[in-house]
């Protein structure tokens, strides 16, 4: 592992009653051995003492921390007490619209994904059938010739080339919209009852009051998680990030000063909405060299923990 500061960014978890096992996720135990692991081989802080050594220029080589996005409740349920275990606080940046009743696509798909399919392939082999059988075929198969495997994240070496083109195409070809078409589609002609898995997806507005009386920082991930940030204009950015501010303000108390950016994806609209709302503090979703904002501290996928651990 290369050393500088850095997060370490966790999403999913699993056990064996309410949530589900899927592509990444980890169990209590494994979540455990890693902290042990980290602290063995680096000054592993809570979060509230690296942001304060990071915005006094403090930061030493081997300080690292925790962080967690999209207030999701297996984080809360499974991590969480394995934390309090070690008297660790963590960094929690979370995406508000579930806080006000939405049942966000971009976690409901997921848990379609891994539910109802044996392999994360096979669902990609019913993604591009359904794909196939729509309208949008001609659209994917011609914006598919633009495709590079080599340059399109090539930051993210965990992702297999089956989850690089299903990426690609949702990002990239497809567009917001028509994705949802897709997976709604897709959705619809199985037996998932939405309302129910979508109580046990995110943590409530009391779960969020709790990390924050107890010590953890609560951050920005945008409202509706948009997983392409950097093609909305500087007004539709503002708007994510602006509701995601008031919900969590309301919530808290206070003025949030610390976000992370919803799939790496930002530009310099970002900055200055961020800027707006005195935020003055961030994590990008990688370790790559070259970048010196405050808003762009560097963090390591856990899934690159699994091999070494």
């Amino acid at each position: 592992m290369i050393e500088k500061a850095h997060g370490i960014m966790f999403h999913h978890f699993h056990d064996d009653e309410l949530h589900i096992k899927g592509q990444g996720s980890i169990d209590q135990n494994q979540f455990r051995r890693m902290i042990i692991w980290l602290k063995e081989r680096f000054n592993l802080i809570s979060a509230d003492e690296w942001y304060y050594k990071a915005i006094g220029n403090k930061l030493q080589d081997k300080d690292i921390c925790i962080t967690f996005d999209d207030n999701l409740k297996c984080q809360y349920d499974i991590a969480l007490p394995v934390l309090e275990e070690f008297n660790l606080k963590a960094f929690w940046f979370m995406y508000t619209s579930p806080l006000e009743g939405v049942l966000e696509r971009l976690e409901i798909y997921r848990h379609f994904r891994f539910s109802e399919f044996k392999t994360v392939n096979s669902f990609y082999e019913s993604f591009h059938e359904t794909i196939s059988n729509s309208k949008c075929n001609e659209l994917v198969k011609k914006g598919l010739k633009n495709y590079n495997s080599l340059e399109f994240l090539k930051g993210f070496s965990f992702y297999t080339e089956e989850d690089k083109v299903f990426r690609y195409i949702r990002d990239h070809i497809l567009g917001v919209a028509k994705y949802y078409q897709v997976r709604d589609k897709m959705v619809s002609e199985s037996n998932l009852d939405i309302d129910k898995i979508g109580k046990n997806l995110w943590i409530d507005r009391e779960g969020v009051s709790y990390l924050d009386k107890t010590g953890h920082l609560i951050g920005l991930h945008s409202h509706s998680h948009p997983t392409e940030m950097k093609h909305l204009s500087y007004e539709n950015q503002l708007e994510e990030y602006k509701k995601c501010d008031t919900i969590l303000s309301s919530i808290l108390n206070q003025e949030i000063k610390c976000m992370s950016h919803p799939c790496n994806s930002y530009n310099s609209d970002t900055f200055k909405v961020l800027e707006n709302l005195n935020v003055n503090f961030g994590f990008r979703a990688n370790m790559d060299e070259g970048y010196t904002s405050a808003l762009e501290y560097p963090r390591l996928d856990h899934t690159y923990l699994i091999k070494k651990i």
